[in-house]
């Protein structure tokens, strides 16, 4: 990883109630990443994403966004940040050039170069109401806008969330060729696994509240393996770093971390007829983690 930090996070915490929404997550995200906040829906993601805004305080532990506290330097802090939250309300009488110019208007750091080159790579109508356009035209509108202010962080909650496959193709791969000219460090959160796969470089998995992995994609795929035994009987066989085992008798299958290629040797000691090992998606080492529910 890099060694700046756009955000980190100490201990992170906060509750509703009874319930632990987020429980002591300390983030690491490398400036100039596309780090893919991972959780199923309840995980804690929208939760720690408003804390990160300012928009909630956190029971406890602390929070630095490009340098700034969320808390107390929230003026400076959005200068550089911008925001897409999951739904986005935009007023539909206006159209995309009136948000254009509206957004030169009050952003200070509003690039209008960048902002129709953006609204061409989007294929944006600039005469289009935006009350006029798709949901997912909508979100195209809203990141323009998050972008053409020249953030040094882009936050976005789920933004495909709703959207159709094609639809959130399309957007997924307009926010990696916008980003391509700008630089920007993305922090996005998704249940969409595929979505995440097709455009992060870091890894992070929110399970009940706690982030029980982080690291960078090709590391984390490199390190997770699926090892599939078959055996001349049912055999009980303890491998290490397991997240995930299945038994069906003669043939256990297993999803490891940290994979060593002495897992194979020990496999065969113990008398399998065969081993072998496959590398995982990012959807296998979501799953496993998840029913494991242990940091790694």
């Amino acid at each position: 990883m890099m060694s700046e930090l756009a955000i980190e996070t100490t201990g992170l915490t906060r509750a509703f109630g009874n319930v632990l929404a987020v429980d002591h997550v300390n983030l690491q995200v490398p400036e100039g990443s596309v780090y893919g906040y991972l959780g199923r829906n309840g995980a804690g993601k929208t939760t720690t994403i408003q804390m990160l805004m300012g928009m909630l305080q956190p029971d406890i532990g602390s929070m630095r966004v490009m340098g700034f506290d969320p808390l107390r330097e929230d003026v400076a802090m959005k200068r550089v940040v911008s925001y897409v939250p999951e739904r986005v309300h935009m007023p539909e009488w206006m159209t995309v050039g009136h948000l254009m110019g509206f957004g030169k208007g009050v952003h200070p750091r509003w690039d209008g170069k960048l902002a129709e080159a953006l609204r061409e790579r989007l294929e944006l109508p600039a005469e289009r109401k935006l009350g006029q356009l798709s949901r997912g035209m909508q979100g195209k509108a809203a990141l323009l806008s998050a972008l053409a202010s020249r953030p040094r962080l882009l936050i976005l909650d789920d933004p495909t969330m709703g959207l159709d496959a094609l639809v959130r193709r399309e957007f997924m791969e307009s926010i990696v060729g916008a980003l391509s000219d700008t630089g920007t460090t993305v922090f996005f959160s998704s249940h969409i696994l595929e979505d995440v796969e097709r455009v992060a470089d870091v890894i992070g998995i929110l399970h009940e509240g706690k982030l029980v992995v982080q690291a960078p994609l090709e590391e984390l795929k490199g390190a997770v393996r699926r090892v599939i035994a078959t055996f001349p009987e049912a055999t009980k066989v303890e491998l290490p770093g397991v997240l995930q085992h299945s038994d069906e008798g003669r043939q256990q299958v297993w999803v490891v971390r940290n994979y060593d290629v002495g897992i194979l040797q020990a496999l065969h000691d113990a008398g399998a007829l065969s081993a072998e090992v496959e590398h995982c998606s990012l959807e296998d080492i979501f799953v496993a983690f998840v029913r494991t529910g242990k940091a790694a």
